[in-house]
């Protein structure tokens, strides 16, 4: 049946995005994060949607390419994310040989890349940043209130193990993801035109809120709890947060098991935790891959390829202060956003991968001081800035325990971000030059 549904969806959509290239690129979009083929289990399984609307979004970008009139500008942030490209297709040709990662999440980080990329040539305005969050939030939503419903429903009896066909293939990964989707919700809470599409992602929200707790992970809830943190510090209505925030946390602890508060508590004795343990030494081999390896690092996921593991094992990196346990003999993933990158793209690698974050960053409060010129006409941009800028830092906290750095929704932001500032400051211009027409302006400038 569910092979069927999307085979009729597929008929729909098709043609949908050959008579639009923006309908194609949001469709790209939607299918990355869903990633449908996790809930196909028939002949639509091996079914490649995300490359079809890929294909067709390119194809269209070259036979009608986007207005002259269009206001993105090449600038830093394109750089940097061209940069990070081209050094990652690098650490593949100079990293260690024999390493099937570099083949599979190699093109996975390109496809990634190249959507973002790609993405001023589909998305100028207002509207189209709002179809662009709303497709992030129906994609990835499904999930976050597909996996909630079932906690809710089984009074927190359901384990939560994410999905195996995408970047959030377990519950860790999962649960970062959907701290990330948080602040998307909130800001389409408020700014839909539509008061029944409010009410559905108010609820969507309540739901994923339910959703990040149920994951089991850690590091999902101390993102969440810095997110709730930045969230009542920079809202204009800190009781409305307070209710958000404390709802969903309400009743999950009301259904949670004795298991969730003891996983929970040993947030707190991280160094006698031998799981934390394990990650550090992750950590330290993973460093140590980029002391010998420094500009290219050891190639995609380097530190989960066997023969590199015992190679390196031993070694303690720049971490040796830390004492750790016995590493295993069984390679383990970096567990870090940060030492991910640094094992598998060197020191220039995570150079370029944190500065194209603190750029974002940077980015998001230029583009607050650009809406105080109209607070009013432009408040949705500061809201939307608000939003990529709290879902970001999330992704920044929570990612430092999981191996997250490839993740699509981050990297969409950022570029999402640079679009967004530059269509505020077209309008900001636009505003300061109507205002020195007026003659009572005109007055105040003599």
């Amino acid at each position: 049946m569910r092979d069927l549904m999307m085979l009729w969806a597929m008929i729909l959509f098709v043609p949908l995005a050959i008579s639009n290239r923006r309908a194609a690129y949001l469709l790209w979009g939607w299918t990355a994060v869903l990633s449908p083929v996790y809930y196909l289990y028939g002949f639509m399984q091996s079914f490649r949607f995300n490359l079809i609307f890929a294909v067709i979004a390119l194809t269209l970008a070259v036979i009608k390419p986007q207005s002259k009139n269009s206001p993105f500008k090449v600038s830093p942030a394109v750089v940097l994310m061209s940069f990070l490209l081209l050094h990652g297709m690098l650490s593949i040709a100079f990293g260690y040989p024999d390493n099937s990662f570099n083949e599979t999440l190699g093109l996975q980080f390109f496809k990634s890349m190249v959507f973002c990329l790609v993405m001023f040539m589909f998305i100028e305005n207002r509207e189209h940043l709002h179809a662009l969050f709303v497709t992030l939030a129906l994609g990835l939503g499904f999930h976050g209130v597909l996996e909630g419903v079932k906690v809710i429903v089984t009074a927190g009896g359901y384990r939560i193990t994410g999905i195996d066909t995408s970047m959030m293939s377990d519950n860790n990964h999962f649960g970062v993801a959907m701290v990330m989707l948080l602040p998307i919700l909130y800001y389409l809470t408020k700014n839909s035109a539509q008061k029944m599409a409010r009410i559905g992602f108010s609820l969507a929200l309540f739901i994923t809120g339910i959703t990040v707790l149920g994951t089991n992970s850690r590091g999902a809830v101390i993102a969440l709890g810095f997110l709730g943190f930045l969230f009542f510090l920079s809202s204009r209505n800190k009781l409305k947060v307070l209710l958000i925030l404390a709802i969903p946390t309400v009743v999950f602890l009301f259904i949670a098991s004795d298991s969730w508060f003891a996983r929970m508590d040993t947030i707190s004795q991280a160094g006698e935790d031998t799981s934390f343990m394990g990650r550090v030494v992750a950590w330290k081999i993973s460093s140590a891959i980029a002391l010998e390896n420094p500009i290219f690092g050891g190639g995609f996921h380097a530190v989960q390829v066997q023969y590199i593991w015992n190679k390196f094992k031993y070694d303690q990196g720049f971490l040796w202060l830390i004492s750790t346990p016995e590493p295993t003999t069984r390679a383990l993933a970096a567990h870090s956003i940060y030492f991910e990158i640094l094992g598998d793209m060197g020191f220039v690698g995570l150079m370029l991968f944190v500065t194209i974050f603190i750029n974002a960053i940077r980015t998001g409060f230029q583009i607050r001081k650009l809406v105080l010129l109209s607070p009013d006409r432009l408040k949705w941009a500061a809201d939307m800035a608000n939003a990529v800028l709290l879902a970001i830092l999330s992704y920044l906290v929570g990612g430092a325990a999981v191996s997250l750095a490839y993740f699509e929704l981050p990297l969409m932001l950022v570029m999402l971000m640079e679009i967004l500032r530059q269509y505020v400051l077209k309008e900001a211009t636009i505003i300061e030059v109507n205002r020195s027409a007026l003659p009572e302006y005109q007055g105040d400038l003599n």
